[in-house]
Formats: structure tokens, C-alpha cells, sequence
């Protein structure tokens, strides 16, 4: 795709075009295979056109001098845009355009920052570069040793972990992992690349790969279980061939401590997806914030299908309509609804909420996400399973406790709230010196206070809202589980408190 675009800015005669990117070998060597007619410049050598030095690179405004003898050429500098803060380059560029325009010359600047001055950013056209696709990485792991497509065990799987790597990362990652097991693609060396890209991701501050590697059950949930078995097969090429588009995402939203972050986590399992988490894009630079908006979402562009996590996404926008950030908040939201509208990829955005009323209200509307769910309290039946379920990842026996009373005496409690019950129980038995029971698991629920309790008010309204409004996740009980005595209640009306 940026081949076809720098082609189409050489016919169409643009004179000057910027591109942002770490890569400036790969991208030139990419642009010289356009044209037989090249020339680059940099800090070291100057520039250069046929092995020929045609001005020195200590004098910032001499190779413009040699411009202005060409035609019909491209002309690629890099890390020119340090050059070009200065007055005199920015004038003396904007006077070389012209005959750029007027004689087939076309000015590419290749930098990492891709900044371009006031003065220059309406002469010059910015264009994306794309990270390296499936078939550039596997001609990397082709060239370093014979692990032809279909020979090698791991070969699919070491392709998927490079993915999002910029070329050089990527052959770097795969060249160690191979060194460090034997030469042998194996699955080793796959976690070895999936590692070394988590830290390169987590250095950007801005996404950052999550492996959903031995991740708890998720309790309840029956009608969002649902629908999300339903999507899963929408990822299939099956699916393109009936006529279905890629599922876009969901906002999932709710009382605090309903699992609500777990939900993305179990759905890049179930679907054998990577996971990206967003973290804050913010920057106290000028202009930094939407570029790492745009970075971010080119990464996880060329990772699909992959599940894209927005935690707490009224945080992630605050600030959105305000002035106290010059309407950074804004620009960024508006760059993501674009995204969101405009994107072909498979990526899967789940992005949740504990306040929905800090959202605005064009993220709520249908054909952003494909769904908007709402995650209640659990039900007797769901805290049931939540209990069962932390009572055997901390290796007890589920059936010898009694499920239903203490479902009862839980109810109005969150997910979160369960799990601190089952851990408090397991330390209370613990310090006794004998194994948790039905009656240990009582004693802490009455010492654990639930928010439906201590924020009633705040979560009384919650509820109103996602039950009127959005998609239940789950199926609703008889009986609202905040209006039925729990544990704590009773123990604190006993005690006349």
C-alpha cells in the first residue's frame, strides 16, 4: 500500500511527502524501486545519486543546489526534519517546491518523529508507513535457515508472535529466540519472540500485550457467553463468504468488581487472539498524544485478529468537550470514532466502564460497538458458580460445601467481593490449623461489607440505568439480589448496629 501511494503522489506530481517511521532503510530501499532516477540524503553522507556525492552533509541548504539540476527523480531525505527547525532551510525548501512541482521531483523526508514545521505543513503530504505484514516475516524466518512454511512445527505461530514488530525488531527477536533453542523452531522459541514484543510494547506506553495464560473461569454471564460464541465464528473466512463483516466490539459496563476486565481476558483465550491493552496515550508534547493514538491503532491493525482492551475507557477520554488540556481529549476520541467507523481489520475492541454517565454519547451509539452490555450483581445461580469456581482454584472440593446457603448469604455481592470471602476464609483456617468450611466462609462473608450495601444509592442507580438501557449479560433473577439479606446485613442487625 505505500508503494502504491508514493507512485500515486509521483504522478500526480505532489512535490514533498513525509513519512513517520523508525524504519528509514527499509522504507528507502522500498521508494528506490520505484524510480530508476534516486537520490538520498543523510547527516553522513550527504547527498548521494549513483554513488555520487553531489553536496557535502555540513551545509544543510547545499543539496537544493543540486535539486534544482534534476528532473523526473526522487529525492529521499532522512532525519532531515532536524534541519529543517531552522528559518533559512524552511524558507529555502518552500522555494525549491515549485521546481519540484513544475520538473517531476518528488521530496520524501523520512523521520521518527515525522514533525513538520508550521511553515511547510500545507506544502507537504503526510503519509503512513505500514509495519511489515505476514509475508515480509516470513521472508525474515525463511532467511535465517531452512524453515519453510509447513517443515517447521511452530513456523505459523512464530510469524503471528512477530507481527507488529518493525522489520528490524523482528529479525532481532526471531534470530536470538533461534540461538537461544538450538537453531529449532519450536514453541519455545515462539514465547521467547511473544516475551521479547510484550517488553517492546511495554516500552512504548501506550499498548502493551497481554498472554490470558491460565486465567480463572468466568462465572455467570449466560447471555453475553452467548452472544460472544456467536461472534467467535464471524472471524472465520466462512463468515466472508456468507456476507458477515468482522464484529467491531463491545463496551461492557457495570458495578465494580463483576469481572468485567476479565471478560476481554477470557475472550482472546477462547478465540486464540493476542491481547492488547491500551494504556494513556497523553503526552505533554504538542501533537504526541494523537500520534501515539494513531501508532497504537496501526499496531494492533497489523496484529489482527486480535482483542483490543480499553480499561475504564471514562478515564481513558476525560477531558472530551473540556478546554483544560487545549482539546487534546477530543482530537484523540475523534481519531478512535474514526477508526472505529472506518477500520476493515479484525480487531475486537472491548472496552469497559464502571460510569457510563462520563461517557459522550456518539461512543454509545449503535454502529460504534456492536453491543453495549450491562454487568448486574450476580444472581444465586451465578454466585454459586463464582464460588465453586474459587474454591477450586485454591484446590478444594466444591461439593463438600454447601453452594446454595452460601449463595444466600452472599447475595448482593460482587464477583471480587466472593473472591475475598473464599481468600479471608482460607486465612481464617489457616491460622486455626485446620481446612476451610461451609461455616469458616460464613464467618468472613459477615465481616465483608458489599458496595450494594456501602454505596447503595450510587449503585441503586447504576442498575436503573444499564437495566432500562442496555443489553443484560446476564439472565435477571426473580428476586434483585441487593434486596435480600446477606451475611453482613444480618450480622450487623443482630449487633443493633
Amino acid at each position: 500500500m505505500f508503494v502504491k501511494n508514493v507512485q500515486a503522489c509521483i504522478n500526480a506530481g505532489v512535490p514533498a511527502v513525509a513519512v513517520q517511521t523508525p524504519e528509514w532503510e527499509r522504507c528507502a530501499a522500498q521508494i528506490q524501486c520505484i524510480t530508476p532516477s534516486y537520490a538520498c540524503w543523510s547527516h553522513v553522507r550527504g547527498l548521494m545519486k549513483d554513488e555520487q556525492v553531489l553536496a557535502e552533509p555540513v551545509n544543510p541548504l547545499a543539496p537544493f543546489v543540486a535539486i534544482e539540476e534534476m528532473e523526473d527523480t526522487i529525492v529521499v531525505f532522512i532525519n532531515f526534519n532536524i534541519a529543517m527547525k531552522h528559518p533559512t532551510v524552511i524558507q529555502r525548501v518552500r522555494d525549491v517546491i515549485p521546481y519540484c512541482k513544475a520538473n517531476g521531483v518528488t521530496l520524501v523526508f523520512l523521520s521518527v518523529s515525522g514533525e513538520i514545521s508550521a511553515e511547510l505543513e500545507k506544502e507537504i503530504l503526510v503519509l503512513d508507513y505500514d509495519l511489515p505484514d505476514r509475508k515480509a516475516i516470513q521472508s525474515v524466518i525463511n532467511g535465517l535457515g531452512d524453515y519453510a512454511e509447513g517443515k517447521s512445527d511452530g513456523y505459523d505461530q512464530m510469524v503471528e508472535a512477530a507481527t507488529g514488530l518493525i522489520m528490524s525488531e523482528a529479525e532481532n527477536y526471531i534470530a536470538l529466540a533461534l540461538a537461544k533453542n538450538g537453531l529449532v523452531l519450536n514453541e519455545k522459541a515462539v514465547e521467547d519472540v511473544k516475551r521479547q514484543k510484550a517488553t517492546a510494547l511495554k516500552k512504548s506506553g501506550v499498548l502493551e500485550l497481554y498472554e490470558p495464560d491460565n486465567l480463572p473461569k468466568v462465572g455467570g454471564l449466560d447471555q453475553l457467553k452467548i452472544w460472544l460464541w456467536e461472534r467467535g465464528k464471524a472471524f472465520s473466512p466462512e463468515a466472508r463468504e456468507f456476507g458477515l463483516p468482522f464484529p467491531k466490539g463491545i463496551l461492557v459496563f457495570g458495578v465494580p468488581g463483576t469481572g468485567k476486565s476479565l471478560i476481554a481476558k477470557t475472550i482472546a483465550r477462547q478465540w486464540n487472539m493476542q491481547l492488547l491493552m491500551m494504556g494513556n496515550v497523553l503526552d505533554k508534547y504538542v501533537g504526541e498524544s494523537e500520534k501515539k493514538m494513531k501508532e497504537a491503532l496501526k499496531i494492533a491493525e497489523r496484529m489482527a485478529p486480535c482483542v483490543l482492551m480499553i480499561d475504564e475507557i471514562e478515564k481513558f477520554f476525560a477531558g472530551i468537550g473540556g478546554s483544560s488540556d487545549s482539546g487534546v481529549s477530543t482530537r484523540i476520541f475523534g481519531l478512535f470514532l474514526s477508526w472505529m467507523q472506518e477500520t476493515k481489520a479484525p480487531v475486537f475492541v472491548v472496552a469497559t466502564a464502571n460510569n457510563i454517565a462520563g461517557l459522550p454519547p456518539e461512543l454509545l451509539r449503535k454502529g460504534r460497538f456492536d453491543e453495549l452490555w450491562f454487568v448486574d450483581l450476580p444472581g444465586d445461580f451465578e454466585r454459586q458458580e463464582i464460588i465453586s469456581i474459587h474454591l477450586k482454584q485454591n484446590k478444594r472440593d466444591d461439593s463438600e460445601f454447601d453452594l446454595p446457603m452460601l449463595a444466600k448469604q452472599t447475595s448482593g455481592y460482587t464477583g471480587s467481593e466472593i473472591e475475598q470471602v473464599v481468600l479471608a476464609g482460607l486465612f481464617r483456617a489457616f491460622s486455626r490449623g485446620k481446612d476451610i468450611d461451609t461455616e469458616t466462609l460464613l464467618e468472613a462473608a459477615k465481616e465483608t461489607a458489599p458496595l450494594s450495601v456501602t454505596m447503595a444509592e450510587q449503585i441503586a442507580q447504576m442498575r436503573e440505568w444499564g437495566k432500562t438501557r442496555a443489553r443484560l449479560a446476564s439472565t435477571p433473577d426473580a428476586v434483585a439480589p441487593e434486596s435480600k439479606l446477606n451475611a453482613f446485613v444480618i450480622n450487623r442487625k443482630l449487633k443493633g448496629i
